[in-house]
């Protein structure tokens, strides 16, 4: 739990971007050439099997609060590409805040601390499970331990501030006096949390701008 009297659903200020990169005018091939550039051929596809992961428990609350859900795997899945890319150490604030609102926001779902746990070490076991059923066809040049061990990182980093947000989100109901999160879909709350996650995209989009303006080059 946090020392600090942040509430858990703000948003910090969202790093910049100066960095500079080099890549060879050869990456943008329609196959793969290492496990950045493999998820984001299928964010689509990872997002959707995430999903219904969650659904297949069961769990009524996996639809989550007026379509937050869906918009939160979406979102956290589209930020695995520059998490394994040249921009990580930019891009790891933003998976961390977001991270931290999906675990406080799971709390308002009514889920414990360990099914939210759970629900967020879905995402490895489907990205796993995928790339065995569409494995990279790239002769020769197979994706590397080092990427696989920086996406299972990454998911870790993932379950621990989920569980943070998690757990701040509990500590702030007890502090304002109810002890337990008003589970009902507040449209205050989506609004608010919607709000965030489109700052965390427009934050992505402006760190992973300059990428995309070199392979426009290419």
């Amino acid at each position: 739990m946090r020392n600090d009297a942040t509430p858990p659903l703000s948003l910090a200020t969202a790093p910049s971007s100066s960095a500079s990169i080099s890549r060879s005018s050869g990456s943008a091939r329609s196959e793969p050439t290492d496990l950045s550039t493999w998820v984001q051929e299928r964010l689509d596809t990872i997002s959707q099997r995430w999903h219904q992961d969650l659904r297949a428990r069961g769990d009524a609350s996996a639809v989550g609060l007026n379509g937050l859900m869906e918009s939160f795997l979406e979102l956290l899945v589209s930020f695995l590409p520059g998490l394994l890319g040249p921009y990580r150490e930019q891009v790891q604030p933003l998976w961390t805040q977001t991270a931290e609102l999906f675990g406080a926001t799971a709390a308002r779902r009514g889920l414990a601390a360990g099914e939210v746990i759970e629900e967020f070490q879905d995402l490895r076991e489907s990205i796993i499970r995928l790339l065995y059923q569409d494995p990279p066809r790239v002769s020769g040049n197979p994706i590397s331990l080092r990427d696989l061990l920086r996406l299972s990182r990454a998911v870790d980093r993932g379950v621990t501030h989920a569980s943070v947000g998690h757990t701040d989100a509990l500590f702030f109901a007890l502090f304002e006096g109810s002890g337990v999160p008003d589970t009902k879909a507040d449209p205050h709350l989506v609004d608010e949390v919607q709000a965030q996650m489109a700052e965390l995209r427009r934050a992505y989009r402006e760190v992973m701008e300059p990428l995309r303006h070199h392979d426009g080059e290419s």
